[in-house]
């Protein structure tokens, strides 16, 4: 049967459309990778005052900052897989027809960008997700009925946060202050699933001539599926500090929520191949578009506690992922420890409730002048040696 070049040409181009769409495995701590200071501290941000960051894991704590501030994140995990990615980009570009065998990788991204002052700030955040499904397999054997197998699957879900937060001082009194939150956030969730596959067998093609259509055995298909759900969401926010040296905060992640749009999409095309390697079409794609009710989030809950220690100025904080019932899913623990003037180190771990770590996480910032700098890195407690998962920023502070 003489496809090759055909069928080669078509899988590259089948590379060069699917590596655009985007995800399902995903990173489990998702939330670190935002902002690397709260990776450093393993997420236990809730009482730990930090504006860029307030529409994120605490909309009260903005109250708590006065600089004009700038700043952006981002980070990925896990690291291992950057390669296949590197190796998946070379192979696009390297204008020959992919080799035989299985891709399987995916990454987790997350960032955000923030301007804001004291009280007021404006935060767009995202995460998603990347994961790649490849499956090659090609025969020019003609005693084998098998001639190409071929599956690439991407599925992706996107989520995409615009926060307008706002803190209000309701209890400044001998020491002791009383900051609320909240965000007024829009939320767009996204879904996409794109596959496309060819199986062809030599008994297929036969039967595909006579009957002038695709089968099981000489079948070259494309199906799409995507959601789009839009809503608002307002998130609340408590922060109390006692003294400089004791603080608590806790935060409800969609606290309310409000459906604006939902509508999905599904396209499907086939077609078969003859035994002269031509392609048919026989299903032109199309797509179709239809209304949905958009998937409303539950409320979460997060409380934590900040502890600074006197001469060493060391701050330690201790925070809870909660349940409906107010029980604890999660621990984070967190130490800053600041050295020099302008440098502080950072270490956390991530404790499920029997208080076996989950996570490691590790971290450093440097504030020079008006620029602030920060990394953290997380690891497996399996294997210290190799951090899964980084996240870097940069601030402006005016």
């Amino acid at each position: 049967m003489k496809n090759k070049l055909i069928l080669s040409s078509f899988l590259f181009l089948i590379f060069l459309f699917t590596v655009s769409y985007g995800v399902t495995t995903s990173y489990g701590f998702k939330d670190l990778l935002y902002d690397p200071r709260a990776m450093g501290v393993a997420g236990a941000m809730t009482a730990l005052a930090d504006s860029p960051t307030s529409a994120i894991y605490n909309p009260a704590l903005i109250g708590e900052y006065s600089k004009l501030t700038l700043k952006a994140g981002l980070g990925l995990a896990p690291i291992s897989n950057v390669q296949s990615f590197i190796d998946l980009y070379n192979t696009l570009n390297s204008n020959t027809e992919p080799p035989d065998g299985d891709i399987n990788t995916y990454l987790s991204l997350a960032g955000y960008l923030h301007l804001g002052i004291s009280k007021i700030g404006i935060t767009i955040f995202g995460d998603s997700d990347i994961n790649f499904y490849f499956h090659k397999y090609t025969s020019d054997d003609p005693s084998e009925d098998l001639k190409a197998d071929v599956n690439i699957t991407v599925t992706g879900i996107p989520n995409l946060n615009g926060a307008l937060t706002i803190a209000i001082p309701a209890l400044d009194l001998l020491g002791l202050k009383l900051n609320l939150g909240t965000n007024i956030r829009l939320n767009n969730t996204l879904y996409y699933s794109y596959n496309e596959s060819i199986h062809v067998t030599q008994s297929g093609v036969s039967y595909a001539e006579i009957s002038n259509e695709p089968n099981d055995n000489d079948i070259h298909k494309k199906e799409y599926n995507s959601r789009d759900e839009k809503y608002i969401s307002l998130d609340l926010g408590a922060y109390m500090r006692f003294s400089p040296f004791l603080a608590v905060g806790i935060m409800a992640k969609d606290a309310y929520s409000i459906p604006l749009e939902g509508k999905e999409i599904y396209g499907y095309g086939d077609g078969y191949y003859d035994s002269n390697g031509n392609y048919h079409e026989y299903t032109s794609y199309s797509e179709t578009t239809n209304p949905i009710e958009v998937t409303l989030p539950s409320m979460s809950l997060k409380a934590g506690v900040f502890v600074k220690v006197p001469v060493l100025s060391t701050r330690i904080v201790v925070g809870a992922d909660l349940d409906s019932n107010l029980s604890p899913t999660l621990y984070r623990i967190g130490i800053e420890q600041p050295v020099l003037l302008f440098a502080v180190l950072r270490g956390g771990a991530i404790l499920d409730t029997q208080f076996n770590p989950q996570l490691y996480t590790a971290g450093f910032g440097v504030n020079l002048l008006l620029l602030q700098a920060d990394l953290g890195f997380a690891f497996d407690p399996q294997d210290l040696t190799k951090p899964q998962a980084f996240s870097i920023s940069g601030a402006f502070k005016f």
